[in-house]
């Protein structure tokens, strides 16, 4: 009797103790996986940052990098955005991230307000290569991890600055798209989509590529760009690069950057095209009316051309600026070799491909 009420005594002392080491383990796990999970990636300015696994509030204060999350349809994790989004963009973004216009606004490319920021609760801010590293440092201070993206690879020295020196801009430009797309779409989680749109922009630059063959060296056209208050792209900004894929000559190659010069320069220049951005339509008419520009081939001839919203024709690339305005770029200056291309339905593809809407509505 005795040795059986000792046996029963053992029996529910053991119980107990499992069931204790049970609530015991349950209880560690529970505390491991409540520790939030990092990776570190190295942004375009050659800064390391830690991001935490899951990314679900980011405040982007880049437009570059707004349009390429858009394009990996991660737009429902951005709270924040620049105040001149509209500028920067064209307002027509606006069909693109509905509800951008009531968006929070905490900054621009070169600066920002740290509280407004704070307030978003984000997991990441992205920013350029504009904003100011006291900015930067603050924001790390509070715990809040910065990501930079400058869309061109380059030495820490020329990373910092708008008008970099490049020995190779092409293919500066071109691999710094690269490493901004995939950097962005490991912060959204939107890894395969990445790859995908990186390969598009590859094969739609490779159709360029292949019928340009059809046009020699010697008939390659004189082009121009014209932006506000006469500033054009020379060597070492991505339009300088776009021209060249287009087989266009940018008359103002011998310039570096982005520079402003005269209706005399450019009538001296003489250019058979001129290109006017559609966030610049203005300038369109300007050139039109105005005596200074009259005698110049490409007005005389009529060869002024707006370019459409999706060709992005920036001094910095986006995937669409590749994948879609090297093209049309390319047909315009040369339509007998591009007269198989359906622009608009290469447009269409890539609008419903990768934002998810029509471009066309």
């Amino acid at each position: 009797m005795h040795t059986t009420r000792t046996f029963m005594l053992l029996s529910v002392f053991f119980s107990i103790v499992l069931l204790m080491s049970g609530c015991s383990s349950n209880t560690a796990e529970k505390t491991s996986s409540a520790k939030t999970q990092t990776y570190t990636i190295t942004d375009q300015m050659g800064r390391t940052v830690t991001l935490p696994e899951k990314i679900n509030r980011i405040v982007c204060l880049q437009h570059h990098s707004l349009d390429i999350l858009a394009e990996l349809q991660a737009q429902d994790k951005v709270v924040g955005v620049m105040n001149d989004w509209d500028n920067l963009l064209d307002s027509s973004f606006a069909k693109i991230l509905p509800g951008i216009e009531n968006m929070p606004q905490p900054g621009s490319l070169k600066d920002a307000s740290i509280e407004e920021i704070a307030a978003l609760k984000p997991d990441v801010v992205i920013v350029s290569n504009q904003m100011p590293k006291e900015t930067v440092d603050k924001l790390e201070a509070m715990g809040i991890p910065v990501v930079a993206i400058t869309m061109y690879v380059a030495d820490k020295e020329q990373a910092s600055t708008i008008h970099p020196e490049l020995t190779g801009p092409d293919e500066a430009y071109t691999e710094g798209l690269r490493q901004a797309i995939q950097i962005l779409g490991k912060i959204a989680g939107k890894e395969q989509k990445a790859d995908a749109l990186w390969q598009y922009v590859m094969k739609n630059r490779q159709i360029v590529s292949d019928h340009l063959a059809a046009v020699p060296e010697e008939k390659r056209i004189r082009v121009y760009m014209a932006n506000e208050n006469m500033y054009t792209y020379g060597t070492g900004k991505y339009v300088g690069s776009a021209m060249a894929r287009a087989g266009a000559k940018n008359v103002a190659e011998a310039l570096h950057g982005y520079k402003q010069v005269t209706p005399e320069q450019v009538a001296a220049w003489n250019p058979d095209v001129i290109f006017v951005q559609s966030r610049y339509a203005s300038i369109l008419e300007q050139i039109k009316t105005s005596p200074a520009w009259s005698e110049i081939n490409a007005v005389k001839s009529g060869r002024l051309y707006m370019a459409p919203d999706y060709t992005k024709p920036w001094g910095n690339p986006t995937p669409e600026s590749i994948a879609l305005g090297e093209v049309w770029l390319a047909k315009t200056l040369y339509p007998e070799a591009f007269q198989d291309i359906d622009m608009e339905a290469l447009v269409e593809d890539f609008y419903h491909t990768f934002y998810g809407i029509s471009y066309t509505s």
